[in-house]
């Protein structure tokens, strides 16, 4: 009986730590392998962002246009509430519907 209620009670407790842990909407400045520059926008978990910004190289993606291009580097990744550093970015961002 003692190792059911211990197994409820990690349960629960892992539960918990894993709702606290929630999803955050993220911005990255992208160059396609056309040449051309995005604002994507995604949303991750805090603790694998680095491991999603390093998967985006070579990922296939779709414009607003429905012209699919591939991910040829990612400059920058920030959540929502930053500037980017980058001139460039910050003018393109101002001109990206959210």
């Amino acid at each position: 009986m003692n190792k059911l209620i211990y197994g409820i009670f990690a349960a629960l407790i892992g539960f918990n730590c894993s709702a606290a842990e929630s999803a955050q909407d993220y911005k990255c400045y992208i160059k396609s392998s056309y040449g051309n520059e995005y604002i994507v926008f995604f949303k991750w978990k805090d603790k694998n962002v680095r491991r999603h910004m390093a998967a985006l190289p070579a990922t296939q993606l779709t414009d607003r246009m429905n012209k699919k291009y591939f991910v040829k580097t990612v400059d920058e990744c920030i959540t929502m509430d930053k500037e980017f550093v980058s001139t460039t970015a910050k003018k393109l961002d101002l001109q990206t519907l959210r």
